[in-house]
């Protein structure tokens, strides 16, 4: 079997309560051959604290959804057997440095019954004891309590291209240095705008248990962590 990698989205998890991150990259807007496969086409991977346990984390894939200002809208998820989804979890060592080795990879995958239904199955998601599987477009249970779901849902990705158009217009000419305020309509308590309202992403989610995933150190802390997510397609 031959895969066909790509790339994906980073973020950095705070050391020691996991609670604030930062955005490295997103990977919207692709070449034309690697947007053109929208089950494998990743859009944004996503980690945050669960708003509902202080013990787990919840981590994210999103893919096929298209960048604004392009017009199409996703009808359909994406559900394809032929592709493997892997979610990538770095750890730093002591002083904090990454060897961007995954420590553990949670692997998802698709698959259809003979009546053309879509299931999902993860293996390796931390604290959940093993490989499971359920329907797409349901939450689904292990028996140790970490949820799973996959389905079509509106795009969670904020960008205000309108804003940025308006932004590089303001380096224009010569001696302009950018106006970001009026831009992004930050001042005046003006309402935001969101390119990707109402536009449908396919959407992978996933819990995993926080001691698992960044287990304790001497002192307390958790250590740093980094996330990434590719795709690969069994070659025909």
């Amino acid at each position: 079997m031959t895969l066909r990698r790509k790339s994906a989205v980073w973020l950095f998890a705070a050391a020691a309560t996991v609670a604030s991150f930062a955005v490295m990259s997103a990977d919207h807007a692709d070449a034309p051959g690697t947007s053109g496969d929208f089950a494998a086409d990743i859009a944004d991977v996503f980690l945050f604290p669960s708003p509902e346990s202080a013990t787990k984390l919840v981590g994210a894939i999103t893919f096929g959804g298209r960048p604004a200002p392009r017009s199409r809208i996703d009808g359909t998820f994406y559900c394809d057997p032929d592709v493997l989804y892997t979610y990538n979890i770095d750890r730093a060592d002591a002083f904090g440095n990454f060897d961007s080795i995954p420590e553990v990879q949670v692997f998802v995958r698709f698959g259809k019954n003979s009546q053309g239904q879509c299931g999902l199955q993860l293996e390796n998601v931390p604290g959940a004891g093993g490989r499971f599987s359920g329907p797409i477009e349901q939450v689904f249970f292990t028996n140790s309590g970490i949820r799973a779901f996959a389905g079509l849902r509106n795009d969670p990705f904020f960008f205000d291209f309108e804003g940025f158009t308006a932004l590089l217009g303001t380096f224009a000419k010569p001696g302009q240095n950018g106006d970001l305020v009026a831009a992004f309509r930050l001042a005046g308590n003006q309402p935001r705008r969101d390119s990707f309202v109402g536009r449908n992403a396919s959407a992978i989610v996933f819990e995993m248990d926080l001691e698992s995933v960044a287990p304790k150190a001497a002192g307390g802390l958790r250590p740093k962590i980094r996330v990434w997510a590719t795709t690969g397609r069994i070659a025909g």
